[in-house]
């Protein structure tokens, strides 16, 4: 199953000292471009001080699948672009979106 507009994902670099990524689909571009598809996105990079947001084209790296980034659910996504848009204080916020990855992935497991 491909990758379908408003999918949501996260990816968790924090062991390789990177940010953290919120990702969602804005739009598919390419459905198939030879195996891979080509999407228009959306992300949130959780730097330490802030979020950086950018919108460009990302290839996936088979269909419907990001490298390195897992799935969550859309209502999970939303509530943590919320808690980025209302908060004062900014490390309180990136905290609580990683306590909120975190325990999904405790989930799962």
């Amino acid at each position: 199953m491909g990758v379908k507009k408003g999918n949501t994902y996260y990816q968790d670099r924090r062991k390789e000292r990177l940010d953290p990524i919120l990702l969602k689909v804005q739009k598919v571009i390419d459905p198939d471009c030879s195996g891979h598809e080509i999407c228009k996105v959306r992300w949130h990079s959780l730097g330490k001080d802030k979020v950086y947001t950018s919108v460009f084209p990302m290839a996936t790296i088979r269909i419907g699948e990001f490298a390195d980034f897992k799935p969550i659910p859309r209502k999970l996504y939303l509530e943590c672009v919320g808690i980025l848009k209302t908060v004062e204080v900014y490390k309180n916020a990136r905290r609580r979106i990683i306590y909120r990855m975190n325990k999904l992935k405790n989930k799962a497991t």
